[in-house]
């Protein structure tokens, strides 16, 4: 077995964690070593929180690596061990005594370049005060046109992260969607969307009243600048990432565990 290792030194900064994970592989014969995209593992390990996850889950997706978390963020939403764990987990591995969990990716397209996004893909307004103008078309059917702040267009996974935060809807990791997300528009009508994961979903920057344009953002990575006029294309990808899970522990009691105990303080 070959493990492949991705430390966020932001996060594991004495790399403490990194050393027992690697202690913990070397004492039961398995193979580990730094992550690298070009190389194959039968599993990558990220140690960090949910942004850590972000910044593989591409790579691991196209070459159907499954995926292990080791929290050390504030929420480890798609995390699934804590530090104190890593032992049992590896051991779990070695074991083959875990479930897959499969989550959807999206494609971005701007200017023919294509991006993947596990969480979301949001075009927003480039520095100011000022809005933009959004037109939003869906298998080239017009959805809205609106001033806002920004638009995003999310997975399942997405759906607890940028978007929940401007009021779109929390959605299963099995619904075969893309949420549409509009940030603070400026209209009393237009409200979050859902359409289907293949659908052809096109977002056009009418206009920037600031003199940046806006930007476009993959995974809270900015990825390009666009001037009005330009076009973001948005659909599903055909690969998945894939997230290893210890026990049969469900999304939604993730969620009330992680995501609202968190915020309310507990």
């Amino acid at each position: 077995m070959k493990i492949g290792v991705y430390s966020n030194p932001q996060k594991d900064r004495d790399g403490e964690v990194r050393k027992l994970l690697l202690a913990a592989c070397a004492a039961r014969g398995i193979e580990a070593e730094q992550f690298s995209p070009q190389n194959y593992y039968d599993f990558a390990v990220s140690i960090g929180g949910d942004g850590t996850i972000l910044r593989v889950a591409r790579e691991c997706a196209a070459t159907g690596v499954p995926i292990l978390g080791i929290n050390l963020g504030t929420v480890g939403f798609l995390t699934e061990v804590e530090p104190s764990e890593i032992e049992r987990a590896v051991d779990k591995l070695a074991a083959r005594d875990y479930i897959l969990e499969r989550r959807a990716l999206i494609d971005a397209t701007v200017r023919e370049k294509h991006f993947h996004a596990l969480n979301d893909v949001v075009v927003m307004r480039s520095g100011g005060g000022r809005m933009i103008g959004m037109e939003v078309r869906v298998a080239d059917e017009l959805i809205d046109r609106f001033s806002c702040d920004g638009y995003i267009a999310c997975t399942p996974t997405g759906s607890t992260a940028y978007s929940l935060s401007a009021g779109g809807s929390v959605i299963g990791p099995n619904t075969p969607v893309i949420a549409l997300t509009p940030v603070n528009p400026h209209t009393l009508r237009t409200r979050p969307i859902v359409v289907g994961s293949f659908e052809n979903i096109t977002l056009t920057l009418k206009n920037a009243e600031t003199d940046g344009g806006a930007a476009v953002y993959v995974d809270g990575e900015r990825v390009e600048t666009i001037a009005p006029g330009s076009t973001v294309t948005v659909t599903g990808w055909d690969k998945s990432a894939m997230f290893v899970r210890f026990g049969k522990k469900s999304f939604y009691s993730r969620l009330l565990g992680k995501l609202n105990s968190w915020s309310a303080g507990d």
